[in-house]
């Protein structure tokens, strides 16, 4: 049931975004976590700062409030570049602050952008604890 879940939703997304998607969720569901749900503002924030992030060629964080649904008790963020979308998620959960935002239980939204420059991958991954 959960990969299908994960495969329908990945295919709300062009293919790198997808990809993220299932990447992230995979990495859930191993620790036994349920798959994070996608969030259309999320969704939109996260790929806006990725493709700016992609534009710029330089790595920050988001004002981090900006752009979110006003109901929320919890939101974290990861960004991150590599030559691939595996190798940004693989960095996340060898780093504890990304692996922390990916497995905190309490999180159950998510939006994903990927924007590619220079054959540099930039990936962003905004999370929500929802009311």
């Amino acid at each position: 049931m959960v990969v299908a879940l994960v495969t329908l939703l990945s295919g709300c997304f062009s293919p790198p975004a997808g990809d993220a998607l299932t990447l992230l969720n995979r990495d859930r569901t191993s620790y036994g976590l349920p798959p994070l749900r996608v969030h259309s503002q999320l969704q939109s924030k996260a790929q806006n700062w990725a493709a700016r992030l992609a534009r710029e060629n330089r790595l920050y964080h988001s004002d981090l409030t900006s752009g979110v649904p006003s109901c929320w008790t919890g939101l974290g963020e990861n960004v991150g570049y590599g030559s691939s979308v595996a190798q940004v998620q693989a960095a996340y959960m060898n780093s504890p602050a990304h692996r922390a935002n990916i497995l905190n239980g309490r999180f159950d939204w998510v939006g994903v952008g990927v924007a590619w420059n220079n054959g540099r991958v930039y990936t962003v991954q905004v999370f929500m604890d929802g009311c």
